[in-house]
């Protein structure tokens, strides 16, 4: 993030969100949980004009052990659903999934940061083949520190677990029979379904900054 940080009248800024020294986060967590929004609500405000490392996780643990809000929590609620930090750059995160349409598999990666996808047609749907796409996407747009799957059994086998070590990214997969975990490409899925092949002839690689080399 070097190229984003600025110094005006004394501060750090990270683009426009000031860079809080570690000293002062307790204050301004406290600050921020005053309203007791939640931990939507605090990351939101948080996210206008707030940075540090891990700023989403201390928030998170800071609501969790509000007495106020847990006291007047209701029972049985579904748990907040916490999306990812925005990353910094192009093909930093990225999310994969495999789906059918008209009896032929189709293979989707989509980029965190620009919600751009790539729709690849697989002769058949194993981890080779799937393997082979995802190259030939990581050598063009360059390795991403992350890539998230669901637990389907391409993602899971023995030559796929071997390309992320070799490859050094971190593989994460969403909890079974919970697609939302995958929220990323279940979306770019659903409009690549609307009409595939518009969607291949229109796909257009713009990542173009800080790529890792394989």
């Amino acid at each position: 993030m070097r190229d984003e940080i600025s110094i005006q009248d004394g501060l750090i800024f990270k683009g426009e969100r000031v860079v809080v020294p570690r000293a002062s986060r307790s204050e301004l967590l406290r600050r921020l949980h005053n309203s007791h929004l939640g931990v939507n609500g605090c990351l939101n405000r948080a996210r206008e004009c707030l940075y540090w490392p891990g700023m989403t996780a201390d928030i998170k643990n800071y609501v969790s052990t509000c007495e106020a809000c847990r006291e007047f929590e209701r029972g049985q609620v579904k748990e907040t659903i916490m999306s990812p930090e925005t990353p910094n750059r192009p093909w930093q995160r990225v999310a994969a999934d495999l789906f059918e349409l008209e009896g032929k598999t189709y293979l989707v990666t989509s980029d965190y940061y620009s919600d751009f996808f790539q729709l690849d047609h697989l002769r058949s749907p194993s981890s080779v083949c799937v393997i082979r796409k995802l190259k030939a996407h990581f050598a063009r747009h360059g390795i991403p520190e992350q890539l998230v799957t669901d637990n389907g059994s391409q993602f899971t086998s023995r030559v796929f677990l071997k390309l992320a070590k070799d490859w050094d990214f971190e593989h994460l997969t969403s909890s079974p029979h919970h697609s939302q975990g995958n929220g990323k490409a279940e979306s770019a899925v659903k409009e690549a379904r609307k009409n595939p092949q518009k969607v291949q002839v229109q796909w257009i690689g713009c990542f173009c900054s800080l790529t890792r080399s394989p």
